[in-house]
């Protein structure tokens, strides 16, 4: 028998966050939608993954903590740190992070899966990819602008490429967030001793002040991609000869 009933319309008025039962929005069970209105907490996550989005590179859409591969002991340390760092809002209060270790070890992933979590929280993220946005001067100058307007900053890559001119627009972006008590999360191949060394000695003595000894986390030397090749490559392995 044919319903002939209208379909309900849905309110897309908010309701009150303390309607909700959820504790993580992404976790809800009815996308959002109660009493026939949209939860104010999953609208807001919505628009803080679109936010998110718009941010990042497409490959980092779904990070998340759950999906981070933590294969190793180290891994496993890393990202027990992330998580406390995000979970005890290490962020709002002028803290930041050092991720570091070889090619491929996840340090943009656990980079990105970071700011997701911020930026659901409210937080306002900004990237700098130092292979990407520091290609030209011009490119460069775009792209600090634009960190600066966030609260915490991610800066992919530090080390990456060595060039007076970088030189100088990493001290602008250190010094702008030591003196806004903004965060920095730094990823690098470089080990901490390095990175220093590759500072000028005011932009290092900076970065000593937001990042503590507790803010380090090492990735270890595994690249975390051949990982991921070998488990696909295992996929085929009823049509290898």
């Amino acid at each position: 028998m044919l319903n002939t009933q209208p379909p309900k319309k849905i309110n897309t008025s908010t309701i009150s966050n303390y309607d909700c039962f959820c504790i993580k929005p992404q976790n809800c069970p009815v996308q959002g939608i109660m009493k026939e209105s949209y939860c104010e907490k999953y609208a807001n996550y919505l628009k803080a993954i679109t936010y998110f989005n718009d941010v990042v590179p497409k490959i980092y859409y779904d990070v998340s903590f759950n999906n981070f591969a933590s294969y190793t002991e180290t891994l496993k340390i890393a990202l027990k740190k992330a998580r406390f760092f995000v979970e005890n809002k290490l962020w709002q209060k002028g803290n930041g992070l050092l991720m570091y270790g070889g090619f491929g070890t996840g340090k943009t992933r656990l980079g990105y899966t970071i700011l997701k979590e911020i930026a659901i929280m409210g937080g306002i993220i900004g990237v700098i990819d130092v292979l990407h946005d520091f290609e030209t001067f011009e490119q460069a100058d775009e792209a600090v602008k634009t960190a600066l307007k966030s609260n915490i900053i991610f800066i992919d890559d530090l080390g990456a490429k060595e060039h007076k001119w970088i030189e100088d627009k990493i001290r602008i972006i250190i010094d702008e967030i030591n003196r806004s008590q903004k965060s920095l999360i730094i990823s690098t191949n470089l080990n901490p001793q390095e990175l220093i060394n590759s500072l000028e000695l005011r932009t290092a003595s900076r970065l000593t002040e937001l990042i503590s000894k507790q803010g380090i986390i090492y990735l270890g030397e595994e690249d975390y991609r051949i990982k991921k090749r070998e488990e696909k490559e295992k996929i085929w392995q009823p049509f290898q000869s």
